[in-house]
């Protein structure tokens, strides 16, 4: 059953904000709605559902029309409650916001007591044009400290971390590559997790230890979703420099990382 204040906003609109209120009154994390599209053959990245509830964007072709209408039944919703709020498609010519994430490297410099410092590297290329912005996911008590060749957007809380906007300093044309480099603070803690909202061609994490403290074990953690716990999918080496790293091609989205034991 609808709540009255859900139920207002459905009639009223606009669609954006009957999305936000729907998923907030169901309790949903972006991406545990992220995750059921998927589960049920809706393939609609993450970046586009936080577009479309910011109203930053909206659904107009067919997928993704299937894809809203496949939300209404996720988040019990009356027949037409979002699709009704849509009205007629925008002109053509509007900005895409279509990217292909060829490589994402990053160094975690872990130190005894402080916040982890991760330092990034994201090289993306367009798949339209206009292109302008890339949303990257941190974990939850993330701090931004700095970016290169970008400037830092709006961010929001999506209930399981943060997301940033990193935006570019013009438009990208068709097949365009940008570099986005980003430093932050991350909250101590014996692991270290990324979630990839999209797929990425490549992606480095290599986690250094200082202050003359190493771990005894570590591992490479994998869970398909940010509401999931991560299990242990396999040891990694510490080497003589005192770092642990882990490379996947063709990774797709989901959380990965790294997980250490002291003594």
């Amino acid at each position: 059953m609808v709540d009255d204040e859900l139920a207002e906003v459905l009639r009223s609109g606009p669609f954006e904000r009957a999305l936000r209120a729907a998923i907030r009154a169901r309790g949903l994390s972006l991406d545990r709605l992220h995750s059921r599209l998927r589960e049920r053959g809706f393939e609609v990245s993450l970046s586009s559902l936080s577009y479309w509830q910011r109203g930053r964007s909206r659904p107009e072709r067919a997928a993704s029309l299937a894809a809203v209408r496949e939300l209404e039944v996720i988040l019990s919703l009356p027949e037409y409650a979002l699709i009704g709020l849509l009205g007629p498609p925008r002109p053509r010519g509007r900005r895409p916001e279509t990217l292909t994430v060829l490589s994402h490297h990053e160094q975690v410099v872990v130190s005894t007591g402080r916040r982890h410092r991760v330092s990034a590297r994201v090289v993306l290329r367009a798949a339209a044009p206009g292109v302008d912005r890339y949303v990257v996911a941190h974990p939850a008590g993330t701090r931004l400290l700095r970016t290169e060749w970008c400037r830092p957007g709006r961010g929001d809380d999506d209930g399981t971390g943060l997301l940033t906007e990193l935006i570019f300093p013009h438009p990208l044309g068709p097949g365009e590559t940008h570099v986005v480099e980003y430093v932050t603070a991350v909250a101590p803690a014996d692991r270290y997790d990324r979630r990839l909202r999209d797929p990425v061609e490549q992606h480095l994490v290599q986690v250094r230890f200082t202050g003359g403290r190493l771990p005894v074990r570590c591992f490479h953690t994998w869970s398909p979703d940010a509401s999931a716990p991560p299990r242990d999918t396999g040891e990694l080496r510490v080497d003589a420099f005192g770092t642990a790293h882990l490379v996947d091609t063709g990774a797709r989205p989901g959380v990965r990382g790294i997980r250490w034991e002291w003594v």
